[in-house]
Order: C-alpha cells, then structure tokens, then sequence
C-alpha cells in the first residue's frame, strides 16, 4: 500500500478540519530542494498564530495524519523544506513576533519565524548593547530553528542550542508546555535562568520535531568596545599542521573562546567568496592560501584587546604566509554592520553555487536556481591530522569536474572541532544530480569508519544514524510517550 494511501482518510479529515478552523493553505513552492529526495509533500499549511500551530498539532494527532514542521525552510543541503517522509508541511514563517528583548541581561523570546535579520535590526534599534551571533547562512533562516538544529554562530554565545532555554511546546497530544520557569507564569527568573529543578526537557525537541516549539528564549552575545577578525593563511599543510597545536592551545588557554575560531580549506574559502564555477575553478588555480584560519578577537578594554592580538600573532604569525586584519568601525569610528557585531553575511549560500555556470539573481535562493548541494557535519577532533584526513576524503570522493566539495571547521572546545562539509554540483545537469547521492553516501561512509560522526544529519544520512545500542528504543520509547500516534516528523528520528 502506499504511503498516499495509508494515510488518505486521516489528511482528509484533518485538512477538512483545518479548512472549518479558517487556517490558511500555503503554496508548491516548497516542493524544492537541493537534491533529489523522494518524499512527498502531501499539502502545505501555514498557522498564523502561535495558538493555529497548537491546533494544527492537536488535530493531526486526531487524525493520525503525518505533519513535518518547517520554520522558514532555509535548510539547504540537509533537506531544504521537504519532509523526510509523506507529510504535510505545517509552515511557521508567519509566527514571525519577537515578543521581548532584554539588551540588559542579553536574551530574547523568539516565535520560530522571526529571522536573523529581523532579529539583528530589531537590537541594532535598540543600540547593539548585545548582538546576535552571526553565520554564513541566509539571513531570512530562523533564529530558532537554526538553534534547535544545533547550528551555530561565530564568537561569544555561539553555541546557539547551548543558549536556548524556556521553549513553549504545543504536542500532537493537545498539551502545551514550558521547559522553563515560564512554566511558573512569566517570573522575572524566566528571562535570566534556564534550568529549573527538575529533568531538564530542551533535548526532546532539538533535532527531533517531537513537538512545534512555538516560541524560545535565545542567548544574545554582549557587543565589546573592540573587536577584530584575523585571518592567517598557510601555503602548505606543513605549516598549517604546525598551526593547529598552537591555535588549539590559544583556546585551552581563554586567549581564543572556541566559537571564536575556526578553520577553512581553500576550496572552502574560494566557494564562499567567489560566485560560479568559472570563477571559482580559475581561483583554484591560483597560488597559494591553501588554508585559512580566522578568530575573533572582542574586548571590553582596548589594552586587553592588544594584549590577545599579540599572544595569538606571536603563536601563528610565524608559521602562516599571510595575516590579515580588520575592525568593525568606520573612517568615523562609527560601528559598521560587520559579522563581528553580529550581521550574517551568507558566505553558505554563496558556496551552493560554486558549480553552477549560470549564478541566480539576488536574493540567492539555491532550491530555486537548481544548485546542488549536500552538507555532512562531522565531529572532528582538534588536531591537524584528523583535519587533513577528512579533507582528503573530500577529494577522493569529489574527483572530477562535476563535484566540488569544500571544508569548513569551527571549535566547539580545545578538544573538538566541527565540520561543515559541503558538496556542490549543478542539478540542470543531467549527468551529475543522478550521482550525487552515491557521492554523498559514500563519502558519509568513509566519515564514519574513520570515527569522524556527524553531530547533525539531513535527510540523506538519517537512516544510517541508529546508534547500535539501546540508545534507538529509549529514545524511541520517549517518542512515543510524546506523539503516540507517530504524526509528528516522521522519519526524522533514526529510530521511528
């Protein structure tokens, strides 16, 4: 039986339903995505408040009809907004409030369609005492999707999930909770603590879809005097692999907080700043900058500042080619809207087209120019050889001129490393969007064998994800507690 069949009489009366309650139908344009992907979007609704999203939850559960939330559906290259199976796609863009921001303690609640642009605008009104951690994603994505994915911003609060607290959760059960102490009625302690007594319950719903979180509060990242971004450059993987040791000690140390740094290939650095193939493939060939490494330097005194600045160019100054620097002020002085205070800058989405001969008009959208694109996310340890065997696996898996596949890293401590390992190609060519995913497999196979795990999935690698312990049935037995009747995301799970 099919899956349009297995699940007719529940959609039907549950977009019956849906229709009676006056929620609005979206359109097909989600259908896209940067790779080819099976599943079905059964129908597309878009809830327009927080208290429709709650609804449209409880009726699915009614009906057992299969939903898959989506907040902006700007997750290019793990899925884009396709669901992982049949589904209908329950769109939050619309529940765009931000509904406080506190630029003294630095935290803001967020409803899931607020992006980081609007976000950023709004406390650049407010005089930037804190910021939002910047990105090389779009800057119409949602803050707080991209922080229950576990993405991550460059600099102080970059751990993004690792500042997410007191989240409203609407599940296909009917109920509605807080996580936090708002679960109290809106204590002034809800906005500066995270963790009441009790089981903390933000991981059920971090890279689960086990309920729609409805709203969240976000850590924000304090705006320093002074702040500068270095990028030193190395010729050749000897005097990169000489850097690492040393850039690995400047954050055991405090010098560097390990959002603060992070780690680039050339091909990494080319594709995201270079647009087309043509470009990008003559850039390759030129001399030179085989790897980069950029930290962020941010201090409240200009004498701190200084003395990191000349701890970090003594460390690595004399092993790399090249040291760059810039600020975020003007010629005035005045603060410009730099990544260093927080404004995204979509050097991600830049990368997506590094094999497309024809670059997109602006905004770039890489589902609606037909970019291919996968994106493997491994846990790396900080050490060189580890870095330079996962790139050389990029390679073998990339040969040829159809694929080009690049390697970003950021620290997440002086222990680990994360890795955005992108694959590009071109989907209006026939010849190569039919391979991409063997690619893809392949090259996410030899990741795993080599201990390198991903610490994020996208559609293709979730059902090579079970842990082969007893890890999947508990995991499984806490879903089924929450979304008895299986309707929420499935397939996101490994396990379900």
């Amino acid at each position: 039986m099919s899956a349009a069949a297995q699940v007719g009489p529940g959609l039907e009366g549950f977009l019956a339903e849906l229709a009676r309650a006056g929620i609005e139908r979206g359109s097909d344009a989600a259908r896209r995505a940067t790779h080819a992907w099976p599943a079905r979007v059964l129908a597309h609704v878009r809830p327009a408040s927080r208290e429709e999203a709650a609804l449209v939850a409880r009726i699915a559960g009614a009906h057992g009809c299969p939903i898959f939330p989506i907040s902006r559906g700007r997750n290019w290259g793990l899925g884009s907004a396709l669901p992982v199976r049949d589904a209908v796609l329950v769109d939050l863009s619309r529940l765009d409030r931000i509904l406080d921001i506190d630029m003294v303690s630095g935290t803001a609640r967020i409803e899931p369609g607020v992006t980081f642009a609007q976000l950023q605008q709004a406390l650049a009104r407010e005089g930037l005492a804190h910021h939002l951690p910047s990105f090389g994603g779009p800057v119409d994505a949602s803050v707080l999707a991209n922080a229950l994915e576990r993405g991550e911003g460059a600099g102080i609060a970059g751990d993004r999930y690792g500042g997410l607290f007191d989240l409203e959760v609407a599940l296909s059960t009917g109920e509605r909770l807080r996580t936090g102490f708002g679960r109290y009625g809106e204590p002034a302690i809800a906005a500066l603590h995270g963790r009441p007594a009790g089981p903390l319950l933000e991981g059920l719903f971090s890279q689960s879809s086990l309920g729609l979180v409805l709203s969240g509060r976000v850590t924000l990242a304090p705006t320093l005097q002074w702040s500068r971004a270095l990028m030193f450059e190395f010729d050749g993987e000897g005097p990169f692999a000489a850097a690492v040791p040393a850039l690995r000690e400047l954050v055991r140390t405090g010098v560097s907080s390990p959002h603060d740094v992070a780690l680039w290939n050339k091909a990494k650095r080319v594709s995201s700043m270079e647009r087309g193939a043509a470009a990008v493939a003559q850039a390759m060939q030129a001399p030179g900058m085989a790897w980069g490494m950029s930290i962020i330097v941010a201090a409240e005194q200009r004498e701190l500042l200084d003395v990191r600045l000349a701890i970090i160019e003594r460390a690595l100054g004399p092993l790399a080619a090249r040291a760059l620097s810039a600020g975020d002020r003007d010629e005035g002085g005045a603060r410009a809207e730099t990544h260093l205070t927080g404004f995204s800058h979509g050097g991600n989405i830049v990368s997506a087209y590094a094999a497309k001969t024809l670059v997109g008009a602006e905004p770039l959208d890489p589902d609606r120019d037909r970019c291919g694109l996968f994106w493997l996310c491994p846990a790396v340890p900080f050490d060189a050889g580890a870095v330079l065997a996962v790139e050389a696996m990029i390679t073998a898996a990339t040969q040829g001129p159809a694929m080009f596949g690049a390697l970003g890293l950021q620290a997440v401590s002086a222990r680990a490393l994360h890795g955005y390992v992108s694959v590009a190609w071109d989907r209006d060519d026939e010849t190569t969007d039919g391979v991409a995913l063997d690619v893809h497999d392949g090259l996410a196979a030899r990741l795993r064998q080599a201990g390198f795990l991903p610490f994020r999935l996208g559609h293709a690698t979730i059902a090579s994800a079970a842990p082969p312990d007893g890890h999947a049935a508990v995991v499984e037995r806490i879903a089924d507690a929450l979304d008895p009747r299986g309707v929420m995301a499935p397939g996101k799970l490994a396990c379900r």
